[in-house]
């Protein structure tokens, strides 16, 4: 019997039939393209997303300049501000410039510190600073408060470390254990400087010695790493033992940048560096640091620094 249904689908399907032999490259290329371009994204140089942070000294600065530091911060990817607290700046300076931050979703942590906090003899110094940020948290309101701390201790820069090392990390372990033990009920995220090399210095923990690194990072909440270099794959690789070890213990990494002159000689900082080497230097550390579940993202030091080069670069 004459079917006219089914000639209509027959004719349809070889339509169709040679349709598919027709473009069949054209769409097998399409597709690959699709599902080849996240893969192309990630490993062939397109551009990254940067989560950044900064460390801003010139506390004046939010008295006379917030708007333009909270603008500057926002438009350059910085989520963290480590802002060094300056007990001569009134409160309220502290309150406006965190509110404006938070209103762009840039969290502000106080930092301080000097390389005498570590001795016993000044462990004071340091709970005097946290016990600052946590009274003036609890008459801030929400928006206005520190999210957390970040201590900047630094007794390799003492004359006497070289000739007290152990006593002097002794003493330093027990100052951070008390500090951690005061910040802790206030919750403040607890945070610390630190210079690349810090594996190198032992610690003895009972009857073993092990890194110091590996017990300061154990201890706060995250550490930014001071791996001054101007060449991404150098940070990358000063810094890359301190990220594993952070990676076992669940705790977070800034990478630390130099943008600020250097003293040290070549390749230490990125200051005169154009603005796309220091781009394509950037992407690629976040690409290497992106192995790391550990790594929260680069730390530019320094605010001011930054900002120079920044206004230079487009003038």
């Amino acid at each position: 019997m004459y079917n006219h249904q089914t000639v209509k689908l027959q004719r349809t399907g070889a339509g169709l039939k040679r349709l598919f032999y027709k473009y069949r490259f054209p769409f097998f290329g399409i597709l690959f393209g699709v599902l080849l371009l996240p893969l192309l994204t990630r490993d062939w140089g397109f551009p990254v997303k940067e989560s950044k942070a900064t460390w801003l000294w010139n506390t004046s600065m939010i008295t006379t300049q917030a708007d333009e530091v909270v603008d500057f911060s926002k438009r350059h990817g910085v989520e963290v501000i480590f802002l060094q607290v300056d007990k001569k700046v009134p409160s309220d300076a502290y309150r406006s410039f965190i509110a404006k931050a938070e209103d762009q979703k840039i969290k502000v942590h106080a930092l301080g510190g000097s390389p005498e906090w570590a001795l016993k003899e000044n462990r004071k110094a340091g709970e005097e600073f946290l016990h600052w940020v946590a009274d003036y948290n609890r008459q801030a309101d929400p928006k206005e408060r520190f999210e957390g701390i970040q201590f900047d201790v630094e007794p390799y820069l003492l004359d006497r470390w070289k000739s007290r090392q152990d006593s002097i990390t002794r003493e330093w372990m027990e100052n951070v254990q008390e500090w951690n033990r005061q910040a802790k009920p206030e919750g403040l995220v607890l945070g610390a400087a630190v210079p690349f090399w810090l594996d190198q210095v032992q610690a003895k923990e009972g009857k073993d010695r092990i890194a110091f690194s590996d017990w300061l990072i154990d201890q706060m909440d995250y550490v930014a790493i001071m791996a001054y270099r101007d060449k991404a794959n150098k940070i990358y690789g000063a810094s890359e033992i301190l990220l594993t070890k952070a990676d076992q213990q669940n705790k977070q990494v800034w990478v630390g940048i130099e943008m600020a002159r250097s003293q040290e000689g070549p390749g230490v900082s990125f200051y005169g560096k154009p603005a796309p080497i220091l781009k394509q230097e950037l992407d690629k550390l976040t690409r290497l640091g992106d192995k790391h579940k550990s790594f929260a993202g680069i730390a530019v030091h320094n605010y001011e620094a930054w900002q120079s080069m920044a206004n230079l670069s487009t003038n």
